[in-house]
């Protein structure tokens, strides 16, 4: 027998509370007249249930009710054993409080039932998780812009930024379509030569191409615009017999 004694107030809504004592080693609880507590509601069973003295507490157990019965909001399933101020559900809706008779005496009914109800509802509370903290957002590159290596990137240097795009040209007056580039004229005598190459510092610098002479000797003639061969300037012909220029002598001025 427990050395303290004990009682179970029952809450049925719309009802004043009732006060059970509990008293010898076991007190059965149901909805038939034959149950040491007695609660009239539907959705009790007849013979719901029992509490049986064990050593120095009490333990409740559910006789395969039908709508069950739940300690603190967890089901009772083969027994539980109770503590001070437990809250116990019949069924869905009947509430019962087991709680010292001392406690009961100095401490008005209603008082201590919304006492308990109060801690049972903050003990049932989830705690709220503490969220993580949302990620970095990282940066993607647009569509078509070049992907960054990180072995580019070398330390203190600034982040090589998205790739831009090549300017649009411009649109031609009317909306329609833009002429297209206007190509420069080959340069006479083929194709132009491509760039050459870079010296590698330190490199000795190459020698000039020449020209190669044609035969004979003569250099030559410069190409005229547009490819063909550059006319040659007439030379002035002498007339057969004719009679040299005389040299006229300047006159002497005086004291020469």
């Amino acid at each position: 027998m427990p050395s303290q004694e004990f009682s179970l107030i029952v809450s049925i809504p719309d009802q004043d509370p009732a006060q059970h004592k509990l008293e010898g080693d076991k007190v059965t609880v149901g909805r038939g007249p034959d149950n040491g507590i007695q609660i009239l509601v539907a959705e009790v069973s007849v013979q719901h249930g029992a509490f049986e003295a064990e050593d120095e507490a009490w333990k409740l157990v559910d006789n395969g009710s039908t709508n069950g019965t739940k300690v603190n909001g967890a089901p009772v399933g083969d027994g539980a054993v109770l503590k001070p101020m437990d809250r116990i559900v019949f069924g869905d809706t009947i509430p019962a409080y087991f709680v010292p008779a001392a406690v009961l005496e100095a401490t008005p009914v209603e008082e201590l039932i919304s006492s308990i109800d109060e801690e049972k509802k903050e003990a049932a509370a989830p705690a709220v998780a503490a969220q993580p903290a949302a990620p970095t957002p990282v940066a993607t590159p647009a569509s078509g812009a070049s992907t960054v290596k990180l072995a580019q990137v070398k330390p203190g240097a600034p982040a090589p930024g998205p790739a831009q795009p090549a300017p649009a040209a411009p649109a031609a007056p009317g909306g329609g379509a833009a002429p297209p580039a206007p190509k420069l004229p080959p340069k006479p005598g083929g194709a132009p030569a491509a760039p050459a190459a870079p010296a590698a510092p330190g490199a000795p610098k190459p020698a000039a191409p020449v020209a190669p002479k044609p035969a004979g000797g003569a250099p030559p003639a410069p190409a005229a615009p547009g490819g063909g061969p550059k006319p040659v300037a007439p030379v002035p012909l002498k007339k057969p017999g004719a009679p040299p220029t005389p040299k006229v002598p300047l006159p002497k001025k005086p004291g020469e």
